[in-house]
């Protein structure tokens, strides 16, 4: 299987994923009320503790228009609620459990990875890693899917964010 990419359909639309409070997610329903963020992550990985309060941001800005942020967790309910926690996520985080079914659907090599799906679950942008010029990418190409202008998610608040965190 190849990595997923832009222009790709996404895998794993009509599964129900339980997040780490036990709530049912599916994709195909999700979608329904706009496009859909997904970060696949491991709490381990530095670049994904970066990555995430930029996710968060994306909720925060969007959510009021119709995209939904999720993340994928490559660790346990209990270690996915640690994280939230550490970093004050509100977004769902679903759990993959064992055999990383959902990162093996996508074959991803690394984390984090992030996709935006369109409303018909097709693949708008992908990234891989942290990287922050991508932070002002992602804005753009989710602002595009929305239809709306861009507001940026990086701010001079973020001056002591480095420009690449190694994964």
């Amino acid at each position: 299987m190849a990595t997923i990419g832009v222009g790709d359909k996404a895998p794993e639309l009509n599964e129900t994923w339980l997040d780490a409070d036990d709530q049912p997610h599916v994709l195909a329903e999700a979608l329904k009320s706009g496009p859909v963020v997904l970060g696949l992550y491991k709490s381990s990985c530095q670049a994904s503790k970066t990555m995430f309060p930029f996710l968060q941001r994306l909720q925060d800005r969007y959510g009021d228009r119709g995209l939904n942020v999720l993340g994928v967790a490559q660790d346990s309910a209990n270690i996915t609620r640690s994280f939230a926690r550490r970093l004050d996520l509100k977004i769902p985080i679903l759990i993959e459990g064992p055999e990383y079914p959902f990162s093996r659907s996508y074959d991803i090599f690394a984390t984090p990875t992030v996709y935006l799906l369109d409303r018909d679950g097709t693949v708008a942008w992908s990234t891989m890693g942290f990287m922050k010029p991508q932070m002002d990418e992602m804005t753009e190409a989710v602002a595009n899917v929305l239809g709306v202008a861009p507001e940026p998610i990086v701010s001079d608040a973020d001056a002591d964010v480095p420009m690449f965190v190694p994964g």
